[in-house]
């Protein structure tokens, strides 16, 4: 055995069943492989990648939701009673909120079809 080649243990260039293996994409290309490619080889297909990328994107908007809850009760709390249902702001951070409360459950739940 040369000095050059890994050890027969090393099995980091293993098959993967939904997808090209390492030393496939590394045959396939002269330079680097694409990311995504080489990333859905990484975490062992592209099933697993779209439920990694869909829980990392659903964290982000329960995320963006918390913040625009924080924001419209800061800025709720600092108009006066009769200025609240014409403030744009609050108006935005309402939108807001509700833009990705929808993106979340959405993502929650992709069985879910809208009957409209």
């Amino acid at each position: 055995m040369s000095r050059d080649a890994p050890p027969s243990s090393a099995s980091a260039h293993s098959k993967i069943p939904n997808g090209p293996g390492l030393d496939e994409l590394e045959r396939g290309h002269d330079g680097p492989p694409p990311r995504r490619s080489l990333k859905t080889a990484l975490l062992g297909g592209g099933e697993r990648h779209a439920a990694l990328v869909r829980s990392a994107t659903r964290s982000l908007h329960d995320r963006l939701a918390a913040e625009a809850r924080q924001g419209a009760a800061r800025r709720r709390a600092a108009l006066p009673a009769d200025g609240a249902a014409a403030d744009a702001w609050l108006s935005r951070l309402s939108r807001t909120l509700a833009h990705h409360r929808h993106a979340a459950c959405a993502l929650a739940a992709p069985a879910f079809e809208p009957a409209y």
